[in-house]
């Protein structure tokens, strides 16, 4: 008798902990991506200047430089991903996840 009782518990704190983890999930990860896809454009570091490489759709824009990166084969790792924000200015991220005004 006294074994049912310890699994029955055992099965609710499982139960709690995944409700727990589910929650935590929607509460700090879901605001980091827009609903929306966001339209980043890629430059390449040149000699004085940016050079512009191409953009892409994606949802998270702290990931805007790895992003870059990972999809354009000339940025070799040095891209900057840069996205127009709501008040009419552009920012960029570096490869490092820094965020900037370009």
């Amino acid at each position: 008798m006294e074994r049912g009782r310890w699994q029955k518990r055992f099965f609710i704190v499982i139960a709690l902990t995944g409700i727990l983890h589910f929650a935590a999930e929607i509460v700090f990860v879901a605001p980091a991506y827009s609903s929306e896809d966001i339209n980043v454009n890629c430059y390449l570091k040149g000699d004085d200047d940016y050079v512009y490489i191409g953009n892409l759709d994606i949802f998270d824009v702290s990931r805007a430089a790895y992003s870059c990166n990972d999809t354009y084969m000339d940025c070799q790792g040095k891209c900057i991903g840069c996205y127009i924000g709501d008040d009419g200015q552009e920012y960029c991220y570096d490869a490092a996840g820094r965020k900037f005004q370009k």
